[in-house]
């Protein structure tokens, strides 16, 4: 993660998945925690074709929106806005890792990078 104030951070984070609708929509939980900040943000998004479309909402700093973009081929390409910021995420999954790269010029947070690996259940 990188703050506009400050060093790039090591970020720790836990992502919930619950698959509805034969898995063309996807509620998700994703938290979030560095020595600095905190994510809370709950999203419900669904899939109709290649296109996405949805909403979020991060409770710690009380911000929610719409998300629109495409997943072609495994590859999550989306925006995500809300009165207060734009942003750009790009989404990978290969096999049990999946990479996150979220991309906002001039916002606080304007560079955040996260590799996740899935637990063994």
């Amino acid at each position: 993660m990188k703050p506009s104030d400050g060093p790039r951070e090591r970020v720790r984070c836990k992502i919930d998945y619950a698959p509805k609708n034969a898995g063309q929509s996807v509620k998700m939980n994703v938290r979030c925690a560095s020595d600095a900040y905190k994510m809370d943000l709950n999203a419900n998004i669904d899939q109709n074709g290649t296109a996405l479309s949805g909403n979020w909402f991060e409770s710690q700093y009380r911000q929610g929106g719409k998300v629109s973009g495409q997943n072609v081929n495994g590859v999550i390409e989306a925006k995500v806005e809300s009165d207060t910021i734009t942003a750009l995420l790009t989404v990978r999954t290969k096999g049990n890792r999946q990479t996150f790269v979220m991309d906002s010029p001039g916002a606080w947070v304007s560079h955040v990078s996260i590799d996740l690996v899935r637990d063994a259940r």
